[in-house]
């Protein structure tokens, strides 16, 4: 409490002005997110057909319990869950789940934020500042700009791979010595190359935003990510109980509970189906995000990929000109899940989220589509 308590009053401090965000409850079926009414939209057959999809799904990858969002043009569709979040509990449209790399999509608009607005006593950062700015003996990754770690182009090799990581996993590590370590590491390309995925990038965002603002990185994102965009049940595996969120499994068996600051800002986050959706909401049709802010988050930046896959920044984005889709694959012990948005050549946006309480789950960005498809 001590720790949200300071970082709230360092950013009351930072903020040039004050800015008010969208709050009400939500309903499913034809609900905006926000608590206006509209027309139901979300028919019986078609709820039937997407519970169909999910059972069958479940069956046979062998999942416990899963929640689903789907939303469009600001509206949100349906929120439901099926099985157990853990024993005894269904999961529900309310479920809390670890979303894995998703996080990446909070962290990558974090900084975008920050590029987007001026703070009294913080300067201005921008996505071609030189990493070197920001830490202190890393003479290593001249080149190396702040663009090239949202856009996984640093040149760093994946921290995952590490005997560091492994041997860390599921043991207590502060952030400073995470951040000693990736800062001893030499690139394997040059930055701005390829793109390799590491968590190393979304770290080193985190530990620039606090060094920048000089505030707590979980304490930027809750008031500027969460507060403001209503995401009421969302938070971090660090301070969210268990007892409040789903029960992780690798297969039959419960998974264990991993060190959350070996993944701060790349996968620590904790969120529902209603969140995130109020989340893509607020991507594609608010006005808290710049058009250049947009336009960094997705951009086909890097090939990421075969079949026309590319990279933006927290975002992979498939397609180009007015059709396009973006998502992100959450992974991290025990949780796999995807957040997905849709655009059409009219225009339309559309959204499905899918969090599950199982590991190394595959085949989710294909049940998103068939999903979006029943909803239509």
């Amino acid at each position: 409490m001590v720790r949200r308590l300071i970082g709230m009053m360092a950013l009351a401090a930072l903020a040039a002005v004050a800015m008010a965000g969208p709050a009400g409850a939500q309903r499913v079926d034809g609900q905006r997110v926000d608590g206006k009414r509209t027309e139901s939209a979300f028919s019986a057959a078609k709820q039937a057909k997407v519970a169909a999809l999910a059972r069958g799904f479940m069956r046979a990858r062998g999942i416990k319990g899963m929640s689903i969002g789907i939303g469009a043009n600001g509206k949100l569709l349906l929120a439901t869950g099926f099985g157990e979040a853990r024993p005894g509990l269904p999961s529900g449209k309310d479920t809390v789940y670890p979303i894995g790399d998703i996080t990446q999509q909070l962290t990558a608009a974090a900084l975008l934020w920050w590029q987007d607005r001026n703070y009294q006593n913080a300067g201005p950062v921008r996505v071609n500042d030189p990493v070197t700015e920001y830490f202190f003996g890393v003479a290593h990754w001249q080149g190396m700009k702040l663009g090239h770690l949202l856009t996984h182009t640093s040149g760093l090799p994946p921290l995952a791979e590490s005997v560091f990581f492994e041997e860390r996993l599921y043991s207590s590590i502060k952030a400073h010595r995470i951040l000693d370590f990736v800062k001893g590491r030499e690139l394997d390309s040059r930055p701005g190359g390829k793109f390799r995925a590491s968590h190393s990038n979304y770290f080193l965002i985190t530990q620039v935003i606090e060094v920048g603002l000089r505030l707590f990185f979980h304490d930027y994102i809750q008031t500027e990510i969460y507060d403001l965009n209503g995401m009421t049940r969302s938070g971090f595996l660090g301070t969210t109980p268990l007892s409040r969120r789903a029960q992780g499994y690798a297969g039959d068996r419960p998974s264990r509970e991993v060190n959350p600051t070996m993944f701060l800002g790349s996968a620590d986050a904790t969120s529902t189906v209603v969140d995130l959706i109020k989340f893509d909401r607020e991507l594609m049709r608010g006005r808290l995000f710049s058009a250049e802010a947009k336009q960094a988050m997705f951009g086909r930046h890097v090939r990421a990929g075969k079949k026309d896959l590319w990279y933006g920044a927290g975002w992979y984005v498939r397609g180009a000109g007015a059709r396009q889709a973006y998502f992100t694959l959450g992974r991290i012990p025990g949780f796999s899940s995807i957040n997905k948005i849709y655009r059409n050549a009219a225009g339309t946006d559309r959204y499905v989220v899918i969090l599950t309480n199982a590991d190394g789950i595959t085949g989710l960005e294909g049940l998103a589509d068939r999903l979006l498809a029943a909803a239509r």
